[in-house]
């Protein structure tokens, strides 16, 4: 499959069922040709593309790309040390941020080796700026937050901001993001009164 022809269909109608489809079409390609060039379809802006159909496919692309990664992680793998070094902290948009701090928060967990120094220090950084900014949907702060409990035990400065950053998320903290500082899932939350809490400022 070919650059052009992958950009067509991330153009084209698109849905949960369409980036299952073609995360399997992707993946019955022989070699790394076709994940490689989804991978950089989902990384890497394609100048040539106006700027709305130029988003479009970056974030259809990690749409598809996280698809593969939860679905064949071995056809993402050859690609995970690039995401580490530079493409994570690179993702711009909050759709794209979302899909990448998913999958991150299952990479540090798996693949403790792979990240590791000035790289984890990276990865940080960038999900501690993501989790602070007011501006970030709800969905991005609670998969950020889930990369950083991973990273507090093996980055300093993140475990010194620990209080500081659960104490400020958690001002008024929409539901989802209630559970997720709490270490429960959205059933627990539910069934003892955290989402109620949160929505009235923690009463």
């Amino acid at each position: 499959m070919t650059r052009g022809e992958l950009a067509g269909l991330l153009m084209g109608p698109f849905g949960a069922d369409t980036a299952d489809r073609t995360a399997r079409r992707v993946c019955a390609e022989d070699g790394d040709g076709a994940v490689g060039e989804l991978y950089r379809l989902a990384t890497q802006p394609d100048e040539g593309l106006p700027r709305p159909l130029r988003r479009r496919v970056l974030f259809r692309g990690a749409w598809v790309l996280e698809r593969i990664y939860f679905g064949a992680r071995d056809r993402f793998m050859p690609h995970a040390g690039s995401f580490c070094r530079r493409d994570f902290a690179a993702a711009s948009d909050p759709g794209r941020r979302r899909l990448f701090a998913k999958i991150m928060a299952d990479l540090l967990v798996r693949e403790e080796r792979l990240c590791g120094g000035e790289e984890l220090g990276r990865i940080a950084e960038a999900a501690m700026q993501w989790a602070v900014d007011p501006a970030m949907p709800v969905s991005v702060k609670v998969w950020t937050l889930g990369l950083l409990r991973t990273c507090r035990g093996r980055v300093g400065w993140v475990a010194d901001a620990w209080d500081d950053l659960t104490e400020t998320l958690g001002r008024d903290a929409a539901p989802g993001l209630a559970c997720r500082l709490r270490g429960c899932t959205a059933g627990e939350a539910a069934g003892t009164g955290v989402a109620l809490r949160s929505r009235n400022g923690g009463k």
